[in-house]
């Protein structure tokens, strides 16, 4: 929808919105109106990486624990965050000091309901945890998930959750409890059917039961009475491609200061996928504000001299890395069922990494795609828990690109500007490198600057945009291994393994407990039904022993140590380019209370039942 009209039903009136329409928005109807470029696939919880979804599903759904703006973590839907000082946390070691388990008690409150009025009990954390370990259900995030021994219910509302496996991060949201990959229970009363319908397919194959489980009502929204959620907002509606509007719950348990009817009480997210027509309705009046990602890659100092004294501009380091992920999948691990194209390009190779790499102008590419930006060489933020700044930087140099690509038996063996080599098969192969990414303006022009850069080595880079819905989908993003990306999707996530609170880098990055029967068990393969956050396949049995015992460590300086030697196996390894440090940008008018940038909570950025105007009265802003 670049510029079209649509209309939105507010009760029994409809406003038509369109560029030169009058606008729904603001203090008089004491809504809100969020312009964004990117547009999730679907709000199944188990399921997903795109920040667009995390930010939807913000509005209607809360964990057991929530971030507050300034990084404290407080209870959600739980009485009380679990520690050693109340008694709900406890880790057990033998005589010689060895683990033996770990035991958190949670408490679910007793005003704690579904949207539908459902209450939440211990038996939706049963079934929530039942569909994460379900080996053929497309999981993105089991890291936290394959530590948990059992679950012991004690009654309607206390349980214990047992790790077999130190977590140092029990009671941190998105997926680290390990009910969930986003925001930890699910209404069992709802999900439960279809889990059954697409667990008795008599054919267990994983995309039969994809589409049956990422397919159904309460993820797609086709009917608003099963988008049953826990958090301050009700679902009412979603047009594919236009918006999606919720409600402000009145039984919502977490109550804003002041009178609730001062505080908005709705909001419309409005995807609109083209950023210049996002920036002339924000303008126009129609948007109230923008999410952290409609205006990645502006000049926030432009955009404050545009904005005038009608809008805020805030820009913040974001805590996210953009980065170029290769596929892995022609390594001679995955056998003939890898990814047959990646193996001709010899992505596997740690040479071609480190060719293309040094094939890229980093520093100029950053400059002229996201001003602010800060060139990284790892996989860690700078300011989280062991960040290295001591790795090799692998500046910009052509010729020893060129000199590594010679080495793996690529040339110009015809003279039209494209290396190409002969297979052990005898097959004769150019290096024409697939790059995928989303259409955002600033990465169509990193893939124009990659074309030039990777063209003065001999690569062929072969662009390709996605919208976000498609790029971040199961069906797309975890099919590396069959070819759904051959060579090189970009996107940005958070970096780090410090796990305060949120980086999603640590498990993508991770095959699996290198101890375990099954080592490849976070990537996303046939085997597994594609579940897994590990997309690339990238798989090295140091790193992976580092990790685990990274994510076992609960003394911070200790972790600190292994985290760094982890990177400087990442710097040489290269499983992806790191680009650079983004900055976080939102942009919303003056007098909107409490829409506020946490970049120490990653995603989602805001808790909307504390969002107002305050034209109205009393809001009060913290």
């Amino acid at each position: 929808m670049h510029g079209q009209s649509w209309a939105v039903r507010v009760g029994t009136v409809f406003v038509l919105l369109g560029l030169g329409g009058a606008a729904l928005a603001g203090p008089a109807l004491n809504n809100l109106v969020i312009g964004a470029t990117q547009e999730p696939d679907q709000l199944n919880i188990w399921e997903g990486a795109a920040d667009t979804k995390e930010n939807i599903l913000a509005l209607l759904f809360l964990g057991l624990t929530y971030f507050d703006v300034d990084g404290n973590l407080l209870p959600g839907l739980a009485t009380e965050v679990p520690t050693f000082a109340n008694g709900r946390l406890r880790v057990y070691y033998d005589a010689a000091g060895n683990f033996l388990r770990q035991e958190v008690d949670w408490t679910l409150r007793d005003d704690a309901y579904w949207s539908d009025g459902t209450p939440i009990t211990t038996a939706d954390v049963v079934f929530t945890f039942e569909v994460q370990n379900h080996p053929l259900i497309p999981v993105t995030f089991r890291t936290f998930s394959n530590k948990i021994a059992e679950i012991i219910v004690h009654d309607a509302k206390n349980f214990t959750i047992v790790y077999k496996e130190p977590n140092p991060f029990y009671a941190n949201p998105s997926g680290r409890i390990g009910l969930a990959r986003f925001y930890d229970l699910a209404p069992k009363h709802v999900w439960e059917p279809i889990f059954l319908e697409a667990e008795a397919q008599p054919e267990k194959a994983a995309e039969i039961i994809t589409a049956k489980f990422l397919g159904a009502d309460p993820a797609t929204g086709r009917d608003p009475a099963k988008v049953v959620g826990s958090g301050p907002f009700k679902f009412v509606e979603w047009r594919k491609n236009q918006y999606l509007r919720v409600v402000r719950r009145p039984d919502f348990f977490l109550k804003p200061p002041g009178p609730e009817e001062n505080y908005i009480q709705e909001v419309i997210v409005r995807f609109i996928i083209h950023e210049p027509t996002l920036l002339a309705a924000l303008f126009a009046g129609e948007l109230d504000a923008t999410d952290d990602i409609a205006l990645s890659g502006y000049d926030p100092a432009v955009l404050a001299a545009q904005a005038g004294e009608m809008f805020k501009v805030e820009a913040v380091p974001s805590g996210f890395i953009e980065m170029l992920n290769f596929n892995h999948f022609g390594h001679e691990r995955y056998g003939e069922e890898g990814c047959a194209l990646a193996r001709d390009l010899l992505l596997h190779d740690v040479r071609t990494r480190q060719a293309i790499i040094m094939a890229i102008d980093r520093e100029a590419l950053a400059e002229a795609v996201f001003p602010g930006a800060i060139v990284t060489n790892s996989f860690v933020v700078r300011g989280d828990v062991g960040y290295n700044p001591d790795l090799y930087p692998w500046p910009y140099d052509p010729e020893r690109a060129k000199a590594l690509l010679a080495e793996l038996g690529w040339k110009d063996s015809d003279g039209n500007g494209i290396l190409d080599r002969i297979t052990p098969d005898g097959r004769k192969v150019e290096f024409r490198l697939p790059h995928v990414t989303t259409p955002a303006p600033f990465r169509i022009r990193t893939q124009e600057l990659l074309m030039e850069y990777l063209a003065e080595v001999g690569i062929k880079l072969e662009p390709t945009n996605l919208p976000a819905a498609v790029l971040f989908s199961t069906e797309f993003i975890n099919r590396g291994s069959i070819c759904s990306w051959p060579g090189i999707i970009e996107y940005a996530a958070g970096g780090g393994i410090g796990e305060v609170p949120a980086d999603e880098i640590s498990g993508e990055l991770w095959a699996d407990d290198p101890t375990t029967p099954e080592p490849l068990d976070n990537v996303p393969r046939r085997a597994n039904g594609f579940a897994g956050s590990n997309v690339g396949g990238w798989v090295h049995e140091e790193y992976d022993r580092l990790h685990f015992a990274a994510l076992n460590e609960f003394d911070l300086e200790k972790r600190a140590a292994i985290i760094r030697e982890m990177q400087v196996i990442f710097n040489r390894e290269l499983p992806f380019i790191p680009l650079y440090e983004r900055v976080g940008i939102i942009m919303y008018k003056v007098g909107l209370a409490n829409y506020v940038f946490a970049p120490i909570a990653r995603t989602p950025f805001w808790n909307a039942w504390m969002w107002g105007w305050v034209e109205r009265g009393a809001v009060r802003v913290y």
